[in-house]
């Protein structure tokens, strides 16, 4: 039998879907926000009937046919994808036919250069680099929050002059462009930084990703289509989660995310029918 690896982010992992289980403390917890922070103090994601829960609503229970392995932890980001889905192939002893679904995590939670291994070099990047000081050190997300939170402003002062702009004022002025322009070049980077070497190895597949310009800049991406998985839902096929969502949500009234369903809660992962969606997609695409 084929072994088959899932590796991604918090959607690939399951996070939330306890929030459905009909018992304490999670009955309480669809009343309150319960985001990662708040489920990992209740039960620090060891309890076996919440694992076991977890296991049997992701959506990679609904495939067939294969020896499946799902990444054991939480998150993930492109950086560290490319770096467990290495790990755990070696780990599981995967063969050339073997193969690995990747689950496109948000382009913006990339370090700038995610091709860059700054442990590997002793932590001195910034010194062959000196232009990207502190760059490196956070990913572009956290780098805006702190910015617009006044907390740090370092590390997006050098990335204004990295990116061409002449201040941070004129870089963040259009955040939404400035986005796009980095969830492009981040997905471009992630596929000829770490896919490609995997694809030689193995047989790897995608799942499109979730958000709005990490949606735009992954659909300007060639590179990744002839091996993507589309998702179904009412006999139309999806090429990314965000667009599933917006059909789903927008147009349907349909949950999509658990704050859907609970909105006290604020947590946007998907919903156990989402799980079902997306594991009956890549079921139906590899077994018919």
């Amino acid at each position: 039998m084929k072994k088959l690896l899932f590796v991604g982010d918090s959607f690939t992992w399951g996070e939330g879907l306890e929030l459905y289980m009909d018992k304490e403390p999670f009955i309480t917890m669809r009343n309150q926000k319960s985001q990662d922070p708040e489920l990992r103090e209740l039960s620090d994601y060891r309890d076996i009937e919440v694992e076991q829960w977890r296991k049997k609503h992701r959506f990679a229970a609904y495939v067939d046919g294969f020896d499946k392995y799902t990444q054991p932890y939480n998150g993930g980001t492109l950086h560290s994808l490319g770096r467990d889905a290495n790990h755990l192939t070696q780990k599981h002893h995967f063969k050339k036919d073997d193969v690995v679904i990747i689950q496109i995590p948000p382009a913006e939670r990339s370090y700038f250069h995610s091709n860059f291994n700054r442990d590997a070099i002793g932590g001195g990047v910034e010194w062959f680099y000196p232009s990207f000081e502190g760059v490196f050190n956070k990913p572009i997300q956290t780098q805006f929050s702190d910015f617009y939170t006044k907390k740090d402003t370092k590390a997006i002062e050098s990335l204004y002059k990295i990116m061409g702009y002449q201040s941070v004022d004129e870089m963040v002025i259009d955040s939404d462009k400035m986005m796009d322009k980095l969830s492009y070049r981040n997905t471009k980077l992630f596929y000829y930084s770490y896919v490609w070497d995997l694809m030689q190895r193995f047989d790897v597949y995608f799942i499109g990703p979730y958000g709005f310009s990490n949606d735009r800049a992954f659909s300007k991406c060639e590179e990744y289509k002839e091996k993507l998985i589309p998702l179904v839902y009412n006999h139309k096929e999806y090429d990314t989660l965000h667009k599933l969502e917006h059909d789903m949500w927008v147009d349907a009234g349909e949950s999509f995310k658990i704050e859907d369903d609970y909105s006290k809660t604020m947590n946007c992962h998907p919903t156990p029918n989402v799980h079902r969606i997306i594991g009956k997609s890549i079921n139906k695409y590899f077994n018919g």
